[in-house]
């Protein structure tokens, strides 16, 4: 079941992210383009051409932060639409347990995020494709020099232990950024009136909780001492660093899942 509403998420969500996606490979191009064009009319004193190499880098950027933006407004906008909007009561009588709903629409989001970052990192290769001098030779050192690295940090850190707990927060994060926007969604629909004014209160006050905690254990632990009196210290710090954030960005992604799964299972009063 998981799969065929994970299929229809995806089409569903497709008319929304497929014409930004596009959209960003087309200024990606055309930037490509006038980039290349740049120089050519740098050596010949085109000062139109160079506008215009100006303004699609300019839109360039903006396109980036547009991408991301987006992808998260879009996010909320579907889950929005779907989950208790005049939608949500067509959801909501399907055959369909919440939390396979809820599952669905979490790897629809997550998936979009993944492309809009895969896309990011193409755009960057495009740009420079033609323009390092890369070789072989430089790629094999490089992997000798992460390998160097690698022994060298091995020395003072556990390095599988700490990949992994680098892993975890990664995903953790990925996963818990749609959450916790479900979450402050499913909260500000805990009152009668003003529902999306307490779901944007509801995300802030959220993030705002986080950030306190955050800031609270690193004061404790001297992660926000200017100071760092020996290097035993400086591993030990990053050592905890890295583990309350496994822990929390962990806890945080099962909470905001809970407390999606709870309202909208026990909870949810959509008149």
């Amino acid at each position: 079941m998981l799969g065929k509403v994970f299929k229809h998420e995806m089409k569903s969500t497709s008319r929304l992210f497929l014409p930004l996606m596009i959209g960003f490979i087309a200024i990606t191009l055309l930037c490509k383009f006038t980039f290349e064009t740049s120089y050519s009319a740098i050596l010949g004193n085109n000062r139109l051409m160079e506008k215009i190499t100006v303004i699609f880098f300019v839109l360039y950027f903006i396109y980036i932060i547009a991408l991301f933006v987006m992808t998260s407004v879009f996010i909320v906008m579907h889950f929005y639409k779907t989950m208790v909007s005049d939608q949500g009561y067509l959801t909501n009588t399907l055959p369909v347990k919440m939390s396979t709903l809820i599952n669905a629409k979490l790897l629809s989001a997550v998936l979009w995020e993944i492309i809009a970052g895969v896309l990011f990192i193409l755009s960057i290769f495009i740009f420079f494709t033609g323009h390092l001098n890369f070789k072989l030779t430089d790629l094999q050192q490089l992997l000798r020099d992460f390998g160097t690295l690698y022994r060298e940090a091995s020395n003072y850190l556990n390095m599988p232990i700490f990949l992994i707990e680098v892993t975890i927060t990664c995903i953790a994060g990925l996963i818990s950024g749609p959450l916790m926007l479900y979450a402050a969604i499913a909260l500000g629909h805990l009152f009668r009136k003003h529902r999306v004014l307490w779901a944007i209160i509801s995300y802030f006050v959220i993030y705002v909780v986080m950030q306190i905690i955050s800031s609270v254990y690193f004061s404790i632990c001297g992660y926000s001492s200017p100071l760092i009196s020996n290097s035993e210290y400086a591993v030990q710090t990053v050592k905890n660093y890295m583990l309350f954030t496994t822990i929390f960005s962990v806890a945080c992604t099962a909470g905001f899942y809970a407390i999606t799964d709870y309202i909208f299972t026990r909870k949810l009063n959509l008149e």
